[in-house]
């Protein structure tokens, strides 16, 4: 028998699945909202996104509202690679090219520093061609646990899941 994974830190999960699920831009639960799903590529965190007509600003294009809720979703994940969660603290976007309901792009963000209590991120979002439809950098304070549980309060698989925690399955022999 071997204890080499005994203790082994079971990751904080990039997405809800929990008893809360009513975030605007990940939330499984909100019928309005964008329903992105992320996962960790390297150092990245990347999701895919196809607009909705009810999340459309001129005719057939997104929203702005909607395109800063995709780069600040994928850019606040960044933190949780190093199992910390941050709330936005500062956003900086710049819209290169309009992105039309129909089509799927990809929002990339990864850590470009840090100061403090503050994760500092980039992001991108871009078409299947690899033409680049938006561009920003941000700023994220780091929670802490009591403010995390503090929120959860009501959510007990919400908070259980913000947590870096034991995996159960490695038990010390």
């Amino acid at each position: 028998m071997t204890t080499e994974n005994v203790g082994t830190p079971h990751p904080v999960p990039l997405n809800d699945e929990s008893d809360y699920g009513l975030c605007f831009a990940c939330g499984p639960k909100n019928q309005g909202g964008l329903h992105l799903t992320f996962e960790r590529q390297g150092n990245q965190v990347v999701t895919t996104y196809q607009g909705k007509e009810n999340h459309q600003g001129f005719p057939g294009f997104l929203h702005g509202a909607v395109i800063t809720a995709l780069v600040d979703e994928v850019m606040s994940r960044v933190p949780v690679l190093e199992n910390r969660w941050g709330m936005s603290a500062r956003l900086d976007i710049r819209f290169r090219l309009p992105i039309a309901i129909n089509k799927l792009v990809t929002a990339t963000a990864e850590k470009s520093g840090s100061h403090g209590n503050f994760i500092s991120t980039k992001a991108w979002v871009t078409f299947d061609d690899n033409r680049v439809a938006v561009e920003a950098t941000g700023s994220y304070a780091l929670l802490t646990e009591e403010s995390l549980d503090e929120m959860a309060l009501e959510f007990p698989k919400l908070a259980a899941s913000w947590k870096l925690r034991k995996d159960p399955k490695f038990k010390a022999i």
